[in-house]
């Protein structure tokens, strides 16, 4: 699988691609480890610059392509610091397969019922 990470506004440390790849990369391998076409673009950035009165905002924002899958999933969640934003990413990521593999679960079962059902009018 690709991943790209893109810095705007701020810039490029080691240790922040070290956590953004350890968090939201090792979410993406979770669920598409078989994917190895599948391109991930990671896009950090300052939302908002700090001034004497507020605080700064970060945005953090995951979009990635599956190689055969039709839809792309696109995440982007704002915080206070970057890796707060980036642990959201990694939070919504998970919830997002979660509820889709548990659809696929659910679809499987009924089809399953479904024809069990039809046997047993058969017979």
């Amino acid at each position: 699988m690709q991943t790209d990470i893109i810095f705007r506004d701020l810039e490029k440390s080691e240790a922040l691609e070290a956590y953004l790849i350890e968090k939201i990369g090792s979410s993406l391998e979770t669920y598409f480890e078989k994917d190895e076409n599948g391109h991930a673009t990671i896009r950090v950035e300052t939302d908002r610059h700090r001034t004497l009165t507020r605080k700064p905002s970060f945005m953090c924002e995951l979009i990635f392509k599956p190689s055969y899958q039709k839809r792309t999933i696109k995440i982007r969640k704002t915080g206070e610091d970057i890796y707060s934003a980036a642990h959201e990413v990694a939070v919504a990521l998970k919830a997002i397969m979660r509820r889709r593999t548990g659809r696929k679960a659910q679809h499987r079962r009924h089809e399953h019922s479904r024809e069990l059902r039809e046997l047993l009018m058969a017979s």
